[in-house]
């Protein structure tokens, strides 16, 4: 592979190594730009969220269907903050 040009180097933020500032992929180490939440982030901020207010639904209130309101809510609350939460750009190896 040739060496980039001196005007167009960006080092990569995982192993410090010259690349392309428009590359996705490091072609050193190997590290990749993600946007957003990966799809276990989701599912496990989603399964917490869900998790989380069932129990505590049930500390307040005899298991019934607010139980499975609740567990709903979480759902969908656990979902948005994996979405907040790891909403930039971002390099994982």
């Amino acid at each position: 592979m040739r060496k980039p040009e001196a005007n167009a180097i960006a080092l990569c933020p995982v192993c410090r190594q010259p690349m392309r500032p428009t590359s996705e992929k490091c072609p050193s180490c190997g590290a990749e730009r993600h946007y957003g939440p990966r799809v276990l982030e989701s599912a496990v901020c989603a399964f917490a969220g869900m998790v989380l207010l069932a129990a505590l639904s049930t500390l307040l209130l005899p298991i019934s269907l607010w139980t499975i309101m609740f567990a709903a809510i979480g759902l969908v609350a656990g979902f948005l903050f994996s979405h907040n939460r790891f909403s930039g750009d971002r390099w994982l190896k």
